[in-house]
């Protein structure tokens, strides 16, 4: 999209806006959407929008690269809510992934003796015997993003994304410059208080995109979608034709 792109920023707050005036104020599911995808959509893009004020805030400090765990979050909602749009089953299978999680989490704390919660671990257990057959059929993240079309393409800016979501060698390198060695550079590089990150500007408007996805999911699972107008002159602002549908060789 290039230099063509609005300020990421600016479409971000516009949509936040738009989020918090407009669009989170009433939910009435779409017939024939399960109402476990249906909650889950909503409080995704809820989330979402969340999220987006405090990337916004970091932003504005300057705060770009420890905004970049808070950006990858805001792909995740906005990816599960596109999917759980467009699978049938998918509220079910997130909640019972949910129930697994917990199950290893309870389990942990138990043996290591930091809490007895063997009563809840066993009743956690007993869920997740029941939910047994949703949880085989469950996707990774990444076959999620399959699933739907375009989510190829998202899930390779999650990748990216990743590399600095966590304690990687990435996110070390920014805080080190190449520099002559010496006696006060020893190594060959000099650490710096700052880090040399120039990307904020990107990735403000990957943050919009994955904000208008969050919200388009939201408003395509209303029984009346409302915010139609507002979301397309969104999309031609962000130069993206997008629409939530499933990708055609994906079997359901």
């Amino acid at each position: 999209m290039g230099d063509a792109w609005p300020d990421g920023a600016d479409e971000t707050a516009r949509l936040v806006n738009l989020w918090e005036q407009h669009m989170s104020r009433r939910f009435t599911p779409r017939s024939g959407l399960h109402p476990s995808n249906a909650i889950q959509i909503w409080t995704f893009a809820h989330h979402a929008a969340r999220l987006s004020r405090a990337v916004l805030t970091l932003h504005e400090a300057g705060h770009d690269l420890e905004a970049m765990p808070l950006i990858r979050q805001t792909l995740e909602c906005a990816m599960n809510a596109a999917w759980l749009l467009v699978t049938d089953s998918g509220g079910a299978a997130l909640s019972a992934v949910d129930t697994k999680s917990r199950r290893v989490m309870y389990r942990e704390v138990t043996e290591l003796g930091l809490a007895d919660l063997s009563e809840i671990l066993r009743r956690v257990e007993q869920e997740e015997a029941r939910d047994a057959e949703t949880v085989t059929r469950t996707r990774s993240f990444e076959e999620r993003c399959r699933a739907v079309s375009g989510g190829r393409h998202i899930y390779a800016m999650w990748r990216t994304l990743s590399l600095y979501s966590h304690a990687t060698s990435s996110v070390a390198d920014v805080y080190l410059e190449t520099v002559r060695e010496s006696e006060d550079a020893p190594l060959g590089v000099a650490m710096l208080l700052n880090a040399d990150w120039d990307q904020g500007a990107t990735w403000m408007r990957v943050q919009a995109l994955m904000l208008l996805l969050a919200q388009i999911a939201a408003d395509d699972a209303q029984a009346k979608p409302t915010h139609r107008t507002q979301l397309a002159r969104a999309r031609r602002r962000l130069g993206v034709t997008w629409e939530v549908r499933r990708t055609q060789s994906d079997p359901q």
